[in-house]
């Protein structure tokens, strides 16, 4: 059997491999959920208040809804609510909040965009505890303005007591294409995030929902310099993987929830190819001005990116198989075949679990669908080239 034989076959045989990812992962996170509860209790450690803080840019109805539905949740600890805007925006006196941050226009720091405003804000909490308005025993609920934490995550979050939860992301159904677009996000967190979050070595963050504690927040900055390699490059996107990377390289623990994270997918698909090219071209700047360690590039770099290669190779072996240039044995083509199976299977399953049966079996239906959008819409990411700029796309 030739070389490239071999890589298609191994590729082919990838279901099991993400099999036991996906197990492992499942262990890791009740091994480390019950060690920071452990520990958690013996500390006991009082929380005042849940901060919960959106970032936007003219999204009242959204962004409103979000503070609702947490408002409205039966919590043990009180809500406040932060939306963080720019000076520019126009519908300031609209958000039902119960403190509005303005970034000044003279407000500098190493990011842009996002990340900027949620630099000043976090700066801000900081001056607030020094000056004694603020007590240091808050928890910050960082929030994206398309995406509503669920009961389940908020509780756990607390009950963990972890320096940083991470929620699982949850598509809110949407137009047929974009809900069906985002089953791959299911996927990816409910296989990858699990594994590597609760090993403690994050590899993609979620923005759209994260409780950290004070002491994250106070201690741990948006701020490329003094972290990576030195750079002149400013921080456009990709904000929240610097600052999970960078938290957990601080010594920060991290846990990753299976709870709900609900968030609104892109409603066209000329703003999926606007998210994709943003994520894309963000991970790319990371890795290329080394904003993080090696052993977090290797991950995001690889392993990030693993969906589109492994769906690239394995797909080319399907021609080679029928024109004869690629041999697979009988033995060996029936397990291929169950390892097909076996990818259905684990689909259903995840997906099944973050947005109900009906949702899991129609995402395993169309498996190939979802995966060959989701890579059409990087490569053409790929192609309109590096955006250098944040790209809006609509939420309400």
């Amino acid at each position: 059997m030739q070389v490239f034989d071999y890589v298609i076959t191994v590729i082919w045989l990838s279901p099991l491999v993400y099999l036991c990812v996906l197990l492992i992962g499942k262990w890791s996170k009740l091994r480390r959920k019950n060690n920071l509860i452990k520990r958690q209790g013996s500390v006991q450690k009082k929380i005042s208040k849940i901060i919960f803080q959106i970032p936007t840019v003219g999204n009242v109805l959204s962004v409103n809804n979000a503070f609702e539905a947490v408002k409205g949740y039966s919590l043990p600890v009180p809500v406040e609510t932060w939306v963080v805007v720019e000076e520019a925006d126009t519908h300031k006196v609209q958000y039902r909040c119960d403190r509005l941050v303005v970034v000044p226009k003279d407000f500098e720091c190493d990011d842009l965009y996002k990340a900027r405003a949620l630099e000043y804000a976090r700066r801000l909490r900081k001056q607030l505890v020094a000056d004694g308005e603020l007590s240091s025993d808050y928890l910050l609920l960082q929030g994206d303005d398309d995406a509503v934490p669920s009961l389940g995550f908020v509780l756990e979050s607390i009950e963990v007591g972890a320096d940083i939860t991470i929620g699982s992301i949850t598509p809110r159904v949407s137009g047929v294409w974009s809900t069906i677009l985002d089953y791959e996000r299911c996927v990816a967190c409910g296989i990858f995030c699990n594994f590597f979050n609760n090993l403690g070595q994050p590899l993609w963050a979620h923005g759209e929902g994260t409780m950290m504690s004070s002491k994250v927040d106070q201690d741990v900055s948006y701020d490329v310099a003094g972290f990576g390699m030195a750079t002149k490059e400013k921080l456009i996107s990709g904000e929240d993987v610097l600052y999970l990377h960078k938290a957990a390289a601080l010594g920060f623990n991290i846990f990753n929830s299976e709870e709900k994270i609900f968030i609104l997918p892109p409603l066209s698909m000329r703003d999926a190819v606007k998210q994709r090219r943003r994520w894309l071209w963000a991970q790319w700047v990371l890795l290329k001005q080394k904003m993080l360690p090696l052993p977090s590039r290797i991950r995001l770099g690889v392993l990030g990116f693993c969906g589109l290669w492994l769906y690239f190779i394995g797909m080319l072996g399907l021609p080679l198989l029928f024109l004869g240039v690629f041999q697979v044995t009988p033995l060996l083509l029936v397990l291929v075949l169950s390892t097909v199976l076996l990818w259905f299977g684990m689909r259903a399953y995840i997906i099944g679990s973050s947005m109900g049966w009906k949702h899991g079996i129609i995402g395993a239906l169309v498996s190939y669908v979802t995966v060959a959008l989701n890579a059409a819409l990087h490569f053409i990411g790929l192609l309109k080239g590096d955006p250098h700029s944040f790209e809006v796309i609509r939420k309400e």
